[in-house]
Parts: structure tokens; C-alpha cells; sequence
């Protein structure tokens, strides 16, 4: 018998059903999730919580579903990822209940054609599979993650006899997506059909789960919320819909309220089940010597000294967590529409948890207590390189808050909390990094001391510059760069990697998501590399810098684009200021300032001069007057400024957008609200060697119309980066701030108060 979720649906603000003590418990948790809904931008986020009392056997079921400006769907399906894992697990300890298949006989005894290398011997089983432990990559080159071909389940296993395991079977913990699709074609075949249809024969339809399902359900998919993905560098991806071709490792759609009562399936108790008890335990038994960790499926853990079993879940647009305490009677599912929020989902199933515990004992939680943002001011003061035992991490400011980007691992954002100390307060990271400043300029996070670093980076090592740039595909781009002498990459966006060199164009994952997978580079006839192997995935490698310069096709020639707008003047609206014009040419003011103006020659993105020969760099007064100021005050580190464009009239804006396709648009202004370059108030420039006169590296050239312009761009050299800092910590000391597209673009802050200007240059 199904049973009916009896739903609350709270708003962000207010709980508009009566006070029963369920709703009471899913207001909590509903302005708990709301914040972080808010904080974060994320769209949605579904909770879904099962209390069974283990004497009584009377069960609730209430949700929450809740956003940041109005409470989304509450019969919303979503991706769950691999808690796909937990069904395929179910299904396979169900056939191994009816005696047709056996936790350690060999996977060839089920598929006799599986045969990926095994350079450490050993025998690879169900057991091994079913806990991470067979050795296998983390994914496959056939239908991985990254793959929008949607291969067969059937392709994506037969693919990894082209793989090598990375750990004799058994021999230690090893995540793999591929593995769980190895486990599911046996199930399909011990079955007789199809995977799905598997499933759904021996997990889906015996608890009734009518919103859940391996296959594209059409009225599954007209009601799924896709969710949002983002980069570092401030882009929203589209978020992909195909599917994996390790589905049983991850292709459920479902709901949170099909997801928790699956999980009551897992209470001792139940009468609606699909595994005997004594089974459903032996799913949670650890390896020996094993306190929390990854038993058959499940990870198992301990949570305010009760059991807890479930998985979390990650795929494009949507984190996911299911937690149970089967002992309490107590489940939770919670799904965020956004890429990598996982840390939120986790925490709101531990408030859920917690506020279901203190309920049984006649308490109520207090209120949480969150962090507060730095203040640019203190962030800026801790900016710069720290140095923590054998890693390092790179701590800037961006709109008032610290971020904490280290070697290894994710990004994430640092906040004060009450006792002063700096907290990770982050969709990648709640609470998890904990920084405390002490008296002599050191950090301390518990374990190891920060010490800063106010060296500038060495050049990058020789060898490693044909390996940098860009791979893969436009929804997942693994980008692979220098970290202070080390070949580094980030990969699905978020994760940062070190792997460690061991032959000619093969590297090694430390311990990580990745961890024991070769990185390994190919190369073409012409000894040029042309793709990045990851594991088993491939990934081709992508258009790096056009040479001599980026160049657009224009829509129309320059000479028609120019006659078109000869006449034509900036709308009315945008010609009043409360300051007038004072341009200043900036050249005369310090001698040392060099000038190159791009426009006034072919040198730039359309290839042909815009402005006329002779034509000079002004900006308003008290924006040429601070940029001198950021001038003189990089001399103390042997640097200048070298500017490339200042006031530009509104008719060559005019001229720009006309000429820009579509799709890198964004990269020049609309003349329909003007530009702060129109106002004499914005100025695009780099910095040169005042030692040499040469420009200084930086990860893109002036006005490339890619990802690597943003000021935040992940990729190229240290010292490139390094460089890309220097500047904008300069220029902000002035009170510039920088375009949120392009490094090199700076705006004045009294831009506002100046109208648009069109006077010739």
C-alpha cells in the first residue's frame, strides 16, 4: 500500500497550515533551507522527511519545498545521482536473496566478456563492485560523465576492457560510477530484461514508487527541474539532460517523497520492504578496521550517536542527500537545484534529523546561529598566498567576502563567525574549514599554521606549457594549468587537482575524487597534444589563443558600419550629468605611463583602426589623476601601466556592437544605455616591466572574446594569475572596480554622474 505524503508546503517567510507539531518541525527546517536558498541563489531546494515510531509503527511524511522568491513545485522530479547506487544495490541484494547471484563469485561468471586489464592480479565480484572496491576507474571511456552520446548500458561496460585497474580488488576504497553500471547489466541479464525494467520489477513497484524510475518517463520528464550550474569565473552553464551510460550509477529521476519512502523500506520494522531485515543489515556492515565508510552501497556513519546509512548525490544542476537513522525510524531527502550544493544539502538533512531527535525528546532546537560577511577591508588585508605545510591556498576578496581557494580541493567562502573565528560559509563548503588569525600574523586551522608568501611565482617549468589550456566539452570543461611549478587541473568546474608526474605525458591522481586514475596526454602526428584521458574519459583538447591576436568576423565591413552611424547620436536620456566634461590627456601627466591605443590601429579584435591617427588617452580628472596614482605606486614592484583604451565615443561603441555576433556580444557595450567608457571614466589597460618596457603575462590577450578574459578565469600560469592580481588589487585601491567580463577593463566609480559622451577623439 502506498502511503500518502501529508505535506506542508512553507513558504520562505510564513507557514500557512495550522500549527501541528509536524508543521512546527518542517517551519524549522523551511527557514533553515531558505537561507541558504537566498544566500546562495539556488532556485529550489525539495525536503522530504519520513518519522516512523518504532513502537507504535505510526508514520508522518512532510515536505518542504522552498526557494528564494516563492515556493517551487512541490511534485517536482529531479535527478538524484547516484543515489541511484542505493536502488541498483537493492536490486542486486534482492536477486542474490532468490539464490541467482553470488556477492563473490567473479564477475565473468555473469559477464564472461568482462576482462579490463588487471595489473595487480585479483578477482573482481559483486562484493567488491557493490563497495567501491573493485579497482576500477572512476569512469569509463564509453558513456561517462562527461559523454552526451547517451551510449547503451550494454557499450558504456564493454568500454572498460580498454581500461587498467588502478587498485588490486579489495585492496582499498576507490569511487567508480562504471562500477555500479557493471553491477546493473548483471542484474539485467540474471533478470532477463533490461535494467530498467529490472528495477522497477524488483525495487520500484514493490514499494509503490510511482514518481520514480530508471527510464525517461514522459511524464516524468515534463515535470523535472533541470536546476542551474555556475563556474568560478561567474558563468551559468546550460545544464545538460542526457543520459550516463552507467545509468544504474545514476539516472533515477524521482521525487524527495519517493526517496524517504524507499528509506522506511530500510527500518527493521517495516512491513513494506524488499529486503529481509538480516539483509538490509548486512548492506551496512563495514569492512573490518572500518568505523565510518562505504559498505554494500550505503555509506555508514554515526550521527549525534545513532546509525546513519544513505548516499548523497551530484550531477549537473542538482545536489542531493538521503540519510537515515533506520534504527529511529527517522529519513531524509533533500534536493538542491544547483550545481555542487551538496554541503547544503547535507546540512539541511542534519537540521531535519536534529529537529526530528529533539521532538522525541520534548525539546526544540534553538535558532541557528550563521556567519557574517568579512568587509572588504579585513579581506583585502588577508589577501595574498599562504603557505600551509605542504599545500598552499590563495585567499582574495570579491564584493566583501574572503575566498579560500586552495591547491587542492574547492573554493570557498569565509566568514566571521560569533568567537571571531574565519568559517567556511559556502554551497561547497559549510562549516568544514575553520581559520584562526593569531597575533603574529600567522593562521591556524587546527592542524597546520598559514604563513604567507609574498614571493612572486617563478616562470612556469618549460615542460609543462604544451600541456595548459582547455578540454573537453562546452558543458565540462577540464581546464589544466601551472600551480607554482606543478601541472594542476580543475575538473567538473569545482575541484581542483595535483596530480603527480610519472612517465612522459602521464600523471597520477593523489587521493581524491579522482584518486589512483591516470591523467595521461595525447599527442598528434605533429607531436602537438590534442587531447587530456582522465581515467577512462577523454577529453579532446579545445581552441587556445588565436596567434597574432584575437580577431571577430565583422557582421558587416567597418566602412559600412561606420557610415551607418555617422548622424546617428547617444538617446537624450543618456547626455545629462550632474558633472561636465573635463577630459585630461593622461600621457602628460607621468611621463613613464606607457600608451598603446589599439583602436587607433589595426591591432585589435576587427582587425582595422577605429579611431584616428593621433588620437589620445583621456579620461575625466579624477579618474586620470588615480590611475597616475596606481601607476607611481607599482614602481615599488618594478611595474607600470600600460593603457590600450580610455574615453571612447559613444558612436565607435555604436560601431562595436553592430559589428559583434550574438554569442560573445557581452563583450562590448550597448549603445542604448551607453558605456563608462563613453563617460571618460573606464580605461583598458595592463602592466609592463618597468626593467624590460615589455607587457607583463596575463591568461588571455586584450580583448579576447573567451572565457580566459574573465577576471576570475581559473586557467593559465601562476604568474600570469599572480600578474592579474597585482593589478586589480592596485586598481581597487583607487576605488576602481573591474568589468565582471574582462581583466583588463576598469571602471571609476563616480562613472554615473558623468552623461555619455560622442565627441570625436
Amino acid at each position: 500500500m502506498r502511503v500518502v505524503p501529508w505535506a506542508v508546503l512553507v513558504g520562505v517567510a510564513s507557514c500557512a497550515v495550522p500549527r501541528s507539531a509536524e508543521s512546527v518541525r518542517a517551519a524549522d527546517v523551511s527557514a533553515f533551507a531558505a537561507r541558504y536558498a537566498r544566500e546562495f541563489a539556488i532556485p529550489g531546494i525539495w525536503i522530504a522527511v519520513v518519522e516512523e515510531d518504532p513502537v507504535t509503527g505510526r508514520r508522518l511524511q512532510w515536505s518542504c519545498p522552498v526557494g528564494p522568491d516563492e515556493v517551487p513545485s512541490a511534485d517536482a522530479v529531479l535527478r538524484v545521482a547516484s543515489i541511484s547506487k542505493l536502488f541498483t544495490a537493492t536490486a542486486a541484494m534482492a536477486l542474490v536473496e532468490r539464490g541467482l547471484l553470488d556477492l563473490d563469485a567473479p564477475v565473468s561468471k555473469y559477464l564472461p566478456d568482462f576482462a579490463p586489464r588487471k595489473p595487480y592480479g585479483g578477482t573482481v565480484t559483486l562484493r567488491t563492485l557493490l563497495g567501491h572496491r573493485s579497482g576500477l576507474v572512476r569512469e569509463s571511456p564509453v558513456g561517462h560523465y562527461f559523454d552526451p552520446s547517451a551510449p547503451s548500458l550494454s557499450a558504456t561496460v564493454a568500454s572498460l576492457d580498454d581500461t587498467s585497474l588502478v587498485f588490486a580488488p579489495g585492496r582499498e576504497f576507490k569511487y567508480s560510477n562504471p562500477g555500479f553500471g557493471v553491477v546493473g547489466e548483471i542484474v539485467a541479464r540474471v533478470h532477463g530484461t533490461s535494467f530498467e525494467r529490472a528495477v522497477r520489477d524488483l525495487v520500484l513497484d514493490p514499494l509503490d514508487l510511482r514518481d520514480s524510475d530508471f527510464a525517461p518517463r514522459p511524464d516524468l520528464v515534463a515535470r523535472r527541474v533541470n536546476g542551474v550550474m555556475w563556474t568560478y569565473d561567474g558563468r551559468t552553464i546550460a545544464t545538460p539532460t542526457f543520459p550516463f551510460g552507467y545509468s544504474p550509477a545514476a539516472n533515477l529521476l524521482t521525487t524527495p517523497a519517493d526517496l524517504v519512502q524507499f528509506a522506511a523500506s530500510w527500518f527493521p520494522w517495516s512491513k513494506q520492504r524488499v529486503l529481509r531485515p538480516d539483509t538490509q543489515a548486512a548492506m551496512w556492515a563495514l569492512p573490518p578496521d572500518v568505523d565510518n565508510g562505504c559498505a554494500l552501497g550505503f555509506f555508514v556513519g554515526s550521527f549525534d550517536g545513532h546509525r546513519e546509512v544513505g548516499h548523497d548525490g551530484a550531477v549537473y544542476g542538482a545536489a542531493s542527500a538521503l540519510r537515515a537513522l533506520p534504527d529511529d525510524g527517522l529519513a531524509v531527502a533533500v534536493v538542491c537545484a544547483k550545481d555542487f550544493s551538496n554541503a547544503v544539502a547535507e546540512a539541511i538533512a542534519e537540521r531535519a534529523l536534529s529537529v526530528a531527535l529533539a521532538a522525541r525528546r520534548g525539546e526544540t532546537l534553538p535558532p541557528p546561529e550563521f556567519p557574517a560577511a568579512v568587509g572588504a577591508s579585513d579581506a583585502r588585508r588577508l589577501a595574498g598566498r599562504w603557505i600551509c605545510g605542504d599545500n598552499w591556498v590563495e585567499l582574495y576578496e570579491r564584493d566583501g567576502e574572503l575566498l579560500y581557494d586552495p591547491n587542492i580541493g574547492v573554493r570557498t567562502r569565509l566568514r566571521r563567525a560569533a568567537n571571531g573565528e574565519l568559517v567556511s560559509d559556502d554551497p561547497l563548503s559549510l562549516g568544514r574549514r575553520s581559520l584562526r588569525e593569531l597575533p603574529d600574523g600567522r593562521m591556524h586551522d587546527g592542524v597546520v599554521d598559514y604563513v604567507r608568501d609574498q614571493q612572486v611565482p617563478d616562470a612556469p617549468p618549460a615542460e609543462l606549457l604544451p600541456l595548459l589550456g582547455e578540454y573537453g566539452f562546452d558543458h565540462d570543461v577540464l581546464i589544466v594549468y601551472e600551480d607554482h611549478g606543478r601541472l594542476a587541473v580543475l575538473i567538473e568546474w569545482l575541484v581542483r587537482e595535483l596530480p603527480d608526474p610519472e612517465g612522459p605525458d602521464l600523471w597520477r591522481f593523489g587521493p581524491g575524487i579522482y584518486g589512483g586514475d591516470p591523467l595521461r596526454f595525447e599527442r598528434g602526428p605533429d607531436g602537438a597534444v590534442i587531447a587530456a584521458v582522465v581515467g577512462g574519459a577523454r577529453f579532446a583538447r579545445r581552441p587556445g589563443p588565436t596567434p597574432g591576436g584575437f580577431r571577430i568576423a565583422p557582421a558587416r565591413p567597418v566602412e559600412e558600419l561606420f557610415a551607418a552611424s555617422a548622424g546617428v547620436v547617444p538617446p537624450a536620456r543618456l547626455t545629462a550629468g550632474d558633472r561636465a566634461f573635463d577630459l585630461v590627456d593622461v600621457a602628460p601627466l607621468d611621463p613613464t605611463l606607457r600608451i598603446d591605443l589599439r583602436y587607433a590601429s589595426a591591432d585589435n579584435f576587427l582587425g582595422a583602426p577605429v579611431y584616428p591617427a593621433g588620437a589620445r588617452a583621456r579620461l575625466q580628472r579624477p579618474a586620470a589623476e588615480a590611475l597616475v596614482r596606481v601607476h607611481r605606486r607599482l614602481a615599488e614592484r618594478g611595474l607600470g601601466l600600460l593603457v590600450f583604451d580610455a574615453y571612447r565615443p559613444w558612436r565607435i561603441t555604436k560601431v562595436f556592437h553592430d559589428a559583434v555576433p550574438g554569442p560573445v556580444r557581452h563583450f562590448v557595450a550597448d549603445p542604448a544605455e551607453g558605456s563608462r567608457h563613453n563617460r571618460g571614466c573606464a580605461v583598458d589597460l595592463t602592466m609592463f616591466d618597468r626593467a624590460t618596457g615589455r607587457p607583463v603575462a596575463m591568461p588571455s590577450d586584450f580583448d579576447e572574446f573567451s572565457p580566459r578574459a574573465h577576471p576570475d578565469y581559473p586557467g593559465g600560469t601562476s604568474l600570469e594569475r599572480e600578474f592579474r592580481a597585482i593589478l586589480r588589487r592596485a586598481m581597487e585601491a583607487e576605488g576602481f572596480t573591474v568589468n565582471e567580463h574582462e581583466w583588463w577593463h576598469f571602471d571609476h566609480p563616480d562613472w554615473m554622474r558623468y552623461p555619455v559622451g560622442n565627441e570625436p577623439l
